[in-house]
This record gives structure tokens, sequence and C-alpha cells, in this order.
């Protein structure tokens, strides 16, 4: 974590409504496990990482659902995320939100919207 005290370190917060499955969803596109929380042996928060990006995944029912995270890519690296995404059997689409984005979207709907400039450039 940066030393410098003006420089903000955040983590976006995804809600789901199984830990257990999110995980498995995550996991299966490339991202690690860092952390995890469990109450009375159910998994109730996990932190996921790939490629320095860090999210946390929550259970809560009630609030599953509609986040973002819109990861800017190198020049390259959308398509290659789409090729292991589609690989590991998530369904990816082509969409625009202020420029072209390829978004894959979990179990609960939350969405990872990928691009780079190869996608705004074409």
């Amino acid at each position: 974590m940066p030393s410098d005290v003006d420089t903000w370190y955040a983590r976006p917060v995804f809600f789901v409504t199984d830990c257990e499955e999110a995980l498995r969803f995550y996991t299966g596109l490339g991202f690690a496990e860092d952390w995890r929380h469990e109450e009375e042996g159910t998994l109730v928060a996990v932190q996921v990482t790939r490629s320095g990006a860090e999210l946390i995944l929550n259970r809560n029912q009630l609030r599953a659902g509609g986040g973002r995270l819109f990861p800017s890519l190198h020049r390259g690296q959308a398509a290659k995320c789409v090729e292991q995404f589609l690989a590991a059997g998530a369904e990816v689409r082509d969409d625009h939100w202020g420029m072209p984005v390829k978004p894959v979207s979990d179990p609960d709907g939350n969405d990872l919207l990928l691009t780079d400039d190869d996608l705004t450039q074409s």
C-alpha cells in the first residue's frame, strides 16, 4: 500500500447471494483468493485479486448484484481476458459504456467492464 497520505487505497465490494458460488466464479476467471471471513462455518466475505485488482465479495442477499468494476487494461489485454473468460465458461458481451467494453457478469449480476486501447480505437 502506498505511503503517501494523499493516496487512497480502495477496494470495491460486490454483494453476492452466495460467497462460495461467487468465489468459484471469480477463481475460474483467474482471480486468486487473498483472505476469507466465515461466521458459524459459512463464508460471508472473501477478497480476490487478479493482476493487482482487489475485489471483496460480501454475502448480502438484499443488496446482491448491480456492482461494477471498470478495469482499464493495457493494449491487447481485454482480448486475452475475453479468451480466458470464455474458456472458463463465462458469457462475455459486446457493449458500450462511454466507450466500447466487454462486460462479463457474475451469477448475481455484478459486472466487470473490460476495455483497452484496442477496443476504443476499433
